[in-house]
């Protein structure tokens, strides 16, 4: 995928690891069914370790929401406050 934002984004910081949970109006996901675009707020900070929040609704008609609150395994020291767009394929 490809993480998008505009906004402030202040510091230096490595690649890292995100964790999302997924909500979805039907319990069968399937291969695919996280394909699509996500629109949402984000924003973290990090000193060492970094923690963020992300707010992203979008997939399939717009009816998956990815989890608010995403833990970001980010190294280095970081603000960013942005609107995000993610892009799943």
């Amino acid at each position: 995928g490809k993480i998008r934002r505009i906004g402030l984004d202040l510091g230096v910081t490595r690649g890292g690891t995100l964790f999302w949970a997924v909500f979805a109006p039907d319990s069968h996901i399937g291969r695919g069914t996280l394909r699509g675009n996500y629109v949402g707020a984000s924003g973290n900070i990090a000193l060492g370790v970094g923690l963020g929040a992300n707010v992203l609704i979008g997939g399939s008609r717009r009816t998956i929401s990815l989890q608010p609150l995403s833990v970001e395994g980010q190294i280095g020291l970081n603000l960013a406050l942005a609107v995000a767009s993610l892009s799943l394929r």
